[in-house]
């Protein structure tokens, strides 16, 4: 059975991301909003948060026919 976007986006999140815990929201179709808890975000700046978790998720954004097109709303904490 093939994985779901939402669950794809966890999986990725998570696999580049050891330890963190990713929660992923449906906005309109192929636009979705994250919240990532990574005790390794601590001293890092927001900018560097957000490019660790949209690296993470890049090859599901590639393409004319990708499944993410957006992340409309991007929350990172440390705890």
């Amino acid at each position: 059975m093939p994985m779901g976007v939402e669950a794809a986006i966890v999986k990725a999140v998570e696999d580049a991301l050891a330890g963190a815990r990713c929660e992923v929201d449906l906005g309109s179709p192929g636009h979705y909003a994250l919240t990532v808890v990574w005790p390794g975000f601590s001293g890092l700046s927001r900018l560097e948060q957000q490019r660790s978790v949209l690296s993470a998720i890049a090859p599901l954004m590639k393409g004319s026919a990708a499944a993410v097109h957006a992340v409309d709303r991007l929350v990172t904490r440390d705890r």
